[in-house]
């Protein structure tokens, strides 16, 4: 019997993302003396969303990326490991702290059948900077030049030691410079140079690709993939059981017990780099007292969170923004141990001595509404609420709000939780903390001002050679 298989894939802190696969669904594939080899050639895949566009340079989407990663390659890669590889690219030269070059693979076709040049990375590169939707992470780009057919160099305003880790990401990828002749014609008919080519896009509907016999990395064994949109969590394990999906993203935390009892299926997990974090406004009070913020970091148990919310299937993120998997980790940063009691004295020392009000006024807590905030983080974030309370904050309001419509940058609310995903250091941190750096537009909601936090983030940013 084939086995599908669930992988579960656990953040740091306080998240499950969660990819189940490999169902007997879709047709297999036949042997040269004509019999059947049990290979599947059709992949069905449950989405919990809808891609947005086909076009990966329009908007920075989770539910567009599941699907256009398929289709488009970028010049430098990352392997199973979060290690960079070489893509489209297949060497590169730091020549300085502002400039690199790189070498292309020649005879990379597109899915149109043209070949791949440095026009085309060029042209896709720009495109990216001059998108407003997902160019936040390239501005640092000052020029891209063509030296030949097969060589670019890249140079930054800056020194910036992400730069090939920004260059990974789906908004880097390279597109065909002639099918792009208008936007909305793009969109409708993308061609990249990925393992898989666009077929078709009911909107709301079926998302059908098909093999690219002509990839540069060798034709892929699945000859089609179909991404099917299933909003609830319960259906698409419910389709994996049954076998009307092969795989299956974002699978509830619910549904782990009955998963682990089916003999069909095998679980597996690793960690990811999402970071979901508390935020605190250090501008505005109680906040502005490090004091209070000891004390809510004190009251705060990780792993009795991950415990309650997540059945244990998440990892405490040791006080840092960064992952494991993401260069220049280290564990244990601070040690903030859950610790109620020396909550309740840090913040009794501070009523008694400083005069401090734990009822005046009222503190405001930002959650996602219920369309970005699946039932697990609301259940979180009203544990937070009662953990608070319970060291006095009791007048701790909850206002929702949709995460789409509003400008994180200005969202200064006094209390927050949210989440941080990257792939490295600098933008792990840069968007967090820094206030005075020219190469994003940074969020850094909590309003922190810290010049040596901005030099040193500054510092960091300098690529090594």
């Amino acid at each position: 019997m084939k086995k599908r298989v669930f992988a579960l894939f656990t953040a740091m802190f306080l998240l499950c993302g969660m990819l189940a696969g490999c169902g007997p669904t879709g047709s297999s594939s036949t042997t040269t003396d004509g019999s059947d080899d049990g290979a599947k050639d059709t992949l069905i895949v449950a989405i919990p969303e809808s891609p947005t566009y086909m076009d990966p340079m329009v908007q920075a989407s989770i539910g567009t990326y599941r699907v256009t990663t398929q289709m488009f390659d970028r010049l430098v890669m990352m392997d199973n490991d979060m290690n960079l590889v070489p893509g489209l690219a297949e060497s590169w030269e730091v020549i300085d702290d502002t400039t690199t070059v790189f070498h292309l693979r020649q005879g990379v076709k597109f899915h149109n059948g043209e070949e791949m040049t440095s026009e085309d990375v060029k042209y896709s590169l720009e495109r990216c900077i001059a998108n407003p939707g997902v160019n936040y992470n390239y501005l640092i780009i000052e020029s891209i030049t063509c030296d030949d057919d097969y060589t670019v160099t890249i140079k930054t305003s800056a020194p910036f030691n992400a730069l090939l880790y920004r260059l990974s990401l789906d908004a880097a990828s390279i597109i065909c410079k002639s099918a792009d002749t208008s936007a909305e014609e793009f969109n409708k008919n993308p061609v990249g140079t990925g393992p898989f080519k666009f077929v078709s896009w009911e909107l709301g509907g079926d998302v059908v690709l098909e093999a690219f016999e002509d990839y540069w990395g060798g034709a892929p064994a699945v000859k089609r993939v179909i991404f099917r949109t299933i909003p609830e969590a319960l259906n698409r394990t419910i389709g994996l059981e049954t076998g009307e999906v092969d795989l299956a993203y974002d699978l509830g935390i619910t549904d782990l017990e009955s998963l682990a009892d089916n003999a069909s299926v095998t679980t597996l997990t690793s960690p990811s780099t999402t970071v979901w974090y508390v935020g605190m406004n250090v501008q505005k009070a109680p906040f502005d007292n490090e004091k209070v913020r000891q004390a809510v970091a004190y009251a705060l148990d990780p792993q009795g969170y991950i415990d309650l919310v997540f059945s244990g299937e998440a990892t405490p993120a040791n006080y840092t923004m960064l992952p494991p998997s993401v260069d220049g980790y280290v564990s244990d940063c601070s040690d903030y141990s859950c610790n109620v009691e020396k909550a309740k004295e840090l913040l009794a020392l501070l009523i008694d001595r400083q005069g401090l009000s734990m009822t005046n006024g009222e503190i405001e807590a930002f959650l996602w509404e219920e369309l970005h905030s699946p039932q697990y983080l609301q259940t979180l974030f009203y544990s937070l609420r009662k953990t608070l309370r319970g060291i006095g904050f009791e007048d701790l309001l909850i206002r929702t709000r949709n995460h789409t419509s509003i400008d994180v940058s200005k969202l200064h609310c006094d209390l927050y939780e949210f989440l941080k995903g990257s792939a490295d250091a600098v933008n792990s941190y840069a968007g967090e903390y820094m206030n005075n750096y020219s190469w994003a537009e940074l969020t850094n909601a909590r309003l922190y001002n810290g010049p040596f936090s901005d030099f040193v983030l500054a510092a960091q940013a300098r690529p090594r050679r």
